[in-house]
């Protein structure tokens, strides 16, 4: 049975819809009366139009009001009302009207519809929605502007308050007692006595006037006056008589200084007297700790707050350009605001903040902690990524102490073993001056050998990351990029055991048998290499690779490279140790959204593989190629990558042509290589522009010896397309240049690498399909042998320190909860293909196994 829809005029769809209707109608009418205009002028007079044979309408359409070429006899025509709906219909004339007469009688009929219907808003597009939305918001601050300012104003009248605890006339205000914050002055001094860290306001002169907690009014014969006072650092009870009396009083002892995120309190350490047996004792490092604070010092004079340098972590990660010295600045404006004084030392900040990280690792190395492990990528990696980064250089400096730092050898590696690394390579292969080659072109990175400049101490560092953008090892460059570093970290990730090491270099033969990692280029470095090794080396072209695009550390220097405006003054061991804190908080942050990332790369994989699949369909058929020409196809491709014969079937093909042929290759490939690493490589702006001019002289003869190869070659077929060329340049185009000797005899080599791309991209992404429901697999694995580890931890510690077994218990509770929130994240995205995660076995927040899941098993999936 049919289902009846009634139609809302009020709904939105319905009102769009009505709207669309009635612009059609416009459009329909006015079309109509400009073609009898048109007919009109040709007609060259006010009366009836002539009568016009059929050829003549050949092409577009019968006129209105004619049929089969003959005139109707006229006829009365009754005009109906219009109603405004979506099933009516522009009325049809069945008489003939001169022109003029039909352009008004239609004009009549458009007025009737359009007066006869409300207007509808019409349906926004996103944008335009958004658009809108910041539109009116900004309306409405701007209607609320002056009230605004009206109330900031009124905020400031004293009045005439009185005390909220005991009635008088009230002479002190503090927000941070809302909603009691009125005092008088005898209130003020009981009721923060226990509270000095809070921010007060003095009315006595008529204004709220900042006073420190050192400061209390007083009411005397004269009016109010200020007196000061000892104020004591809160802390946690600290009874420790002999006697075990319970009669004790507080006093004021030394003094000290507490920072907090509110500034700096000049305060006094509590002093405990014991009334019975008069035995005096202050807390200690353990009662300060217990109470929230970090020495500055081993004297404890100068304390911090956790909340504090915990924030201060928190905000380099987050803003790795934040210095300490701002930081400090920043303080000391909080200090001020709250009417205290005072100059915080940022050197003993630093200093307090490294040894309270370090302390923070300690602690979470005892839970089993590993900040340089993806959770995704164990036990079996995929790939490794490593490139250098220029930006990380650090200055020269005289003054720097040698002492090592905390987290010396954690993630950069020790100068000592790199620098016998690299002496030994070179003592392997022979000593290449200069830089390394790709054909016919240089490449930087592939050198052995560099010069050291002279104003730096170190010239940046070489990173190594799995795929997911982890940080996993980092060495400190002091001879620019040369190929021994990152084949030091190839070295060091060796147990990883990755099956794919990506560079901005393919392997050197000497130096092949060191490892066992397949060498492939990244994405964009294969897109600045010659094209046979594009085909050769190019990760898109390695089996097995999967969508791994080989650029994850560039990702990772973008964030590095902002470190640099701290780290490039500091000590050696400083600028290591700042280093390592902002790598770890950098993989923390990405631990805590993998399971978003893996979930969402593999519903995007899927999407992308069906219309890959799709497109590569369509390019077979077009190109006309069967499954077994495809093949053929393929291995033409390869076999022409690795022939590197040159070109000899052309007359031109002599010394002095070949040598203008290499040039070509070689200016062409500098200009890629050079407008690549215009900014990745260089922070400086003048050397920057001596780039830019470079690039534009070699660009400029890159063309003219080009337009003089044209000129040489009689075949107009084998000419190079000029225009092609600087497209390339651009970085728009992901096609790869073939020069014309490059063919080799090879029929449609440009047609068989398209369809090669295509074939490859699509294998890839099917690859990456497994690979990404294994490291979805791993990943569980992963936190679900975390959470046992830590369970075996737990119970050998029940009867040891109970602040250890603590943390392990918070632990624990951490990676369960996270446990259960990827598991969810994981079936949602995987939907029917969630059968493959049922392995895991399941924990809630307790740590029991849950009842419908314990008897999941495990079971190995590629």
């Amino acid at each position: 049975m049919a289902t009846r829809h009634i139609l809302d005029s009020q709904d939105p769809h319905y009102q769009e819809g009505r709207r669309m209707a009635l612009e059609l109608k416009h459009d329909h009418v006015l079309a109509e009366a400009r073609r009898a205009a048109v007919e009109r002028k040709r007609s060259g007079s006010g009366g009836d139009p002539p009568r016009t044979s059929k050829r003549v309408f050949v092409g577009r359409g019968k006129p209105r009001g004619r049929r089969g070429g003959r005139r109707q006899a006229s006829a009365t025509v009754t005009r109906h009302p219009v109603e405004c709906s979506l099933s009516s219909s522009v009325e049809v004339p069945s008489e003939i009207l001169n022109p003029q007469e039909e352009f008004e009688k239609n004009m009549e009929r458009l007025s009737n519809i359009l007066a006869s219907c409300p207007s509808a808003e019409p349906q926004r597009s996103s944008a335009s929605s958004w658009s809108f939305r910041q539109q009116k918001a900004s309306e409405r601050w701007k209607e609320a502007r002056p009230y605004h300012l009206q109330c900031l104003i009124a905020k400031e009248a004293v009045g005439h308050p009185s005390c909220c605890l005991c009635h008088e006339p009230a002479v002190i205000r503090c927000r941070e007692c809302l909603p009691e914050d009125w005092f008088c002055g005898d209130c003020d001094v009981l009721h923060h006595k226990k509270q000095p860290l809070h921010n007060r306001e003095s009315v006595i002169h008529g204004f709220f006037e900042a006073i420190p907690p050192t400061s209390c009014i007083i009411k005397g014969d004269g009016g109010y006056c200020t007196h000061e006072q000892a104020c004591i650092l809160p802390t946690v009870k600290v009874p420790d008589c002999s006697c075990e009396g319970t009669n004790f009083t507080v006093l004021p002892g030394k003094p000290v200084i507490l920072i907090t995120i509110n500034g700096r309190f000049d305060l006094h350490q509590p002093l405990y007297k014991c009334q019975t047996c008069q035995q005096q004792w202050t807390p200690d490092s353990k009662d300060l700790l217990r109470s929230g604070y970090w020495p500055a010092s081993v004297s404890n004079s100068t304390l911090y707050t956790l909340d504090l340098l915990s924030s201060f972590q928190e905000l380099k990660v987050i803003a790795p350009g934040f210095s300490r010295q701002a930081f400090a600045k920043l303080l000391e404006h909080r200090t001020k605001c709250g009417g205290r004084s005072g100059h915080i030392n940022g050197d003993a900040l630093q200093r307090s903040f490294l040894e309270f990280s370090y302390a923070s690792f300690e602690e979470d190395q005892l839970c089993c902690s590993a900040p340089f492990t993806c959770p995704a990528c164990t036990p079996e990696m995929l790939a490794v990524s490593a490139d250098g980064n220029r930006k990380l250089y650090r200055f020269h400096r005289n003054t720097s102490s040698d002492d090592p730092g905390f987290f010396e050898g954690l993630f950069v590696a020790e100068d000592s073993a790199v620098s016998t690394f690299v002496d030994t390579i070179q003592k392997a292969v022979r000593n290449t001056q200069g830089r390394g080659t790709c054909g016919d072109s240089q490449w930087t990175a592939a050198r052995e050998t560099s010069r050291r400049a002279s104003k730096l101490d170190e010239e940046g560092m070489e990173v190594a990351v799995c795929r997911h953008g982890f940080l996993l090892k980092a060495l400190n460059m002091y001879r620019g990029e040369i190929f021994a570093y990152p084949l030091f970290l190839q070295k060091e990730l060796m147990p990883a055991k990755a099956k794919f090491f990506a560079m901005d270099v393919a392997f050197l033969p000497a130096l092949q048998e060191l490892t066992e990692m397949k060498p492939f280029l990244s994405i964009m470095h294969a897109r600045a290499h010659a094209t046979k090794c594009e085909i050769k080396w190019s990760g898109r072209n390695q089996e097995g690779a999967g969508t791994t695009a080989g650029e994850e550390v560039e990702q990772v220097n973008s964030y590095l490279s902002r470190c640099a405006l701290t780290t490039k003054y500091m000590s050696k061991a400083a600028r290591v140790d700042m280093v390592t804190l902002h790598a770890m908080g950098w993989n923390h942050k990405k631990s805590l959204s993998l399971h978003q990332a893996l979930s969402t790369r593999y519903v995007k994989t899927c999407q992308r593989l069906q219309d890959e699949t799709a497109r590569l369909a369509a390019l077979k058929t077009e190109l006309h190629c069967t499954d077994e020409l495809v093949s053929q196809w393929l291995s033409d491709v390869k076999e022409w990558a690795a022939d590197e014969t040159p070109d000899t079937s052309h007359a031109t093909q002599g010394t002095t042509h070949r040598g203008l042929q290499q040039s070509i290759e070689g200016l062409y490939l500098s200009v890629r290589q050079r407008k690549q690493t215009l900014y990745r490589q260089n922070d400086s702006s003048k050397f920057r522009h001596r780039l830019r001019r470079k690039l534009a002289e070699d660009k400029k003869l890159l063309l003219q010896e080009i337009q003089e190869y044209n000129g040489l070659v009689p075949d107009s077929a084998t000419n190079i397309d000029v225009a092609a060329v600087e497209h390339s340049l651009t970085g728009e185009s992901s096609v790869s240049q073939i020069w014309p000797w490059e063919v080799h005899g090879s029929a449609n080599i440009s047609m068989k690498k398209q369809l090669h791309d295509q074939v490859m991209l699509a294998m890839r992404l099917q690859e990456e399909k497994s690979i990404l429901v294994l490291e979805m697999a791993q990943h569980c694995t992963w936190l679900q042998s975390l959470a046992v580890v830590l369970k075996n931890k737990m119970a050998e510690e029940d009867k040891g320190n109970e602040g250890l077994g603590c943390l392990l218990r918070r632990r624990l509770s951490e990676v369960s909860e996270r446990l259960q929130v990827v598991l969810q994240q994981y079936k949602t995205a995987l939907g029917p293909e969630a059968s493959v995660l049922l392995h895991v076995e399941a924990e809630d927040p307790s740590g029991l196994s849950s009842p419908d899941t314990s008897e999941d098993e495990e079971e190995n999936t590629v």
